[in-house]
């Protein structure tokens, strides 16, 4: 097997948004970098590649005061490990986006919702299904760019390299040896390494450990790339992980997972948190109240991930079902999805395979806490605090009622290495590794917790990629 070496100040892991980000900051920052990407093709598959393009932080205006920003953040992520990475992606989030804006990132208001104001263009999210979702929409753009710019800048990107271990020299990271599209192998020798290579959401073996039992009826909901490869090696460098038990994802028809005219959009998540969400029997199992990124992982982590419904009547579904971005109703029925529908709990349950009694009485008691304001008493308890995907708890009444298969699709994983606002790895102790960064959703620490809390992936991408080739920069030795 050959090997061949090369050398650079900072190797990156990743040509996704994080990585490119960095790559162009410490170009910048008259360092040189070498970027490994896995993937072979001019256009190879990435998860900000795909993404709808919309730079948020929780759902909020980028441009809001930066105390509100992390104050949301800390309130949609239970249990944030460390405020300071909050504190840093609220301060720096305006700041990317203009540094973006200079950098062939092309940004405009992309809907009515105020969080859209900072929507890459072309704009995405503008019609169902995967086909026409990404090729030459904003995300897509934004990536051919910052590549280009960074290769005219002289910088190296090296496709077809897939990074197996991290070199490390007393103590410090030096490097990264990875496996090239022939079979070889490349060494890169660098002062620094940033592992910007996504999540586990693509490794089956992963996301069976962490996430659901049954990764396989798990829709794909993005590119997949992310196999783990950033956390297996740092935390063989002693890097500490945390929250790897979630991820980002919205609540799907559940013939989404064989059919991508059904993913990333029509998406069931306000429907779903308006109405109950009941496992193969008619039983609520889940908090609907949480919204659609909870409902997601709740869906995944059942035995059955296949085997749940959300359950309505007409009302809802001509209300919350035309809600929000590439409504539901009537896209599933026009892309050929199943809707079920029955004159009566009874024949709703036969139709369906859930047990009458146990669906009725699911609806009855759900019907009941909801009219006399007690949502809270209920097993398990129903959140009543409006969230961005969720809508509020509506009456089931019929007389028709209405049950839709679900799937949970994820997008990408929450969890991963533990880092500083600075996006320097942190072992068990806090204590940086020497020359070990790690940015964008191979990182954990700001999103997840026991709300699945969601602050968005571009803007943590971008923001912590930036902060990444800052802190390398400074960190360089003499």
């Amino acid at each position: 097997m050959t090997q061949d070496a090369i050398s650079a100040d900072v190797a990156i892991v990743g040509g996704g948004l994080a990585g490119l980000v960095a790559a162009n900051r410490l170009a910048e920052l008259g360092l040189s970098a070498v970027v490994l990407e896995a993937g072979e093709d001019a256009l190879y598959p990435a998860n900000s590649r795909y993404a709808g393009g919309v730079f948020h932080i929780a759902f909020r205006d980028l441009d809001e005061a930066p105390q509100a920003l992390a104050d949301a953040i800390a309130d949609a992520s239970a249990g944030l490990r460390d405020p300071s990475l909050a504190e840093a992606l609220a301060r720096d989030g305006a700041r990317v986006v203009h540094w973006l804006a200079a950098h062939g990132g092309a940004f405009g208001r992309g809907g009515e919702y105020p969080f859209m104001g900072n929507m890459l263009m072309p704009f995405s999210l503008r019609e169902t299904g995967f086909q026409n979702h990404w090729r030459g929409k904003g995300c897509d753009r934004l990536l051919q760019a910052l590549e280009s710019a960074f290769v005219a800048a002289g910088g190296r990107v090296v496709r077809g390299a897939r990074a197996r271990d991290l070199d490390v020299s007393q103590g410090r990271c030096t490097g990264v040896i990875a496996q090239t599209r022939d079979g070889g192998r490349l060494a890169v020798r660098a002062h620094a390494v940033l592992l910007a290579d996504g999540g586990f959401q693509g490794n089956a073996e992963m996301v069976r450990e962490h996430i659901s039992p049954r990764p396989e009826h798990l829709c794909k909901r993005g590119a997949g790339t992310g196999l783990g490869d950033g956390i297996r090696m740092a935390r063989a460098a002693g890097a500490a992980l945390t929250g790897m038990d979630r991820f980002y994802g919205h609540v799907q028809h559940k013939a989404a997972l064989h059919s991508e005219s059904l993913w990333p959009y029509p998406v069931l998540d306000i429907v779903a948190s308006c109405a109950i969400v009941v496992d193969a029997d008619g039983r609520r199992f889940t908090d609907e109240g949480l919204g659609g990124v909870a409902l997601a992982n709740a869906i995944a982590a059942l035995d059955e991930p296949l085997s749940s419904f959300v359950v309505l009547d007409e009302a809802i579904w001509e209300t919350a079902g035309r809600a929000f971005l590439l409504a539901p109703n009537p896209a599933l029925e026009e892309l050929g999805a199943v809707v079920h529908r029955a004159a009566g709990i009874d024949a709703l349950a036969a139709e369906t395979g859930m047990d009458a009694r146990t669906l009725a009485h699911s609806i009855d008691t759900y019907n009941g806490a909801l009219e006399q304001g007690r949502l809270a008493s209920l097993q398990p308890p129903r959140t009543v605090k409006p969230a961005m995907l969720a809508g509020g708890a509506a009456p089931i009444r019929g007389p028709r009622h209405i049950a839709i298969p679900l799937c949970a699709g994820m997008t990408y994983t929450m969890g991963g290495i533990v880092i500083d606002a600075d996006a320097r790895a942190l072992d068990a102790h806090d204590r940086p590794v020497p020359g070990l960064y790690a940015a964008g959703a191979t990182t954990g620490g700001i999103e997840g917790g026991a709300n699945s809390g969601y602050v968005g992936g571009l803007i943590k991408a971008a923001v912590f990629g930036l902060r990444a080739a800052e802190a390398a920069a400074r960190d360089e030795p003499a």
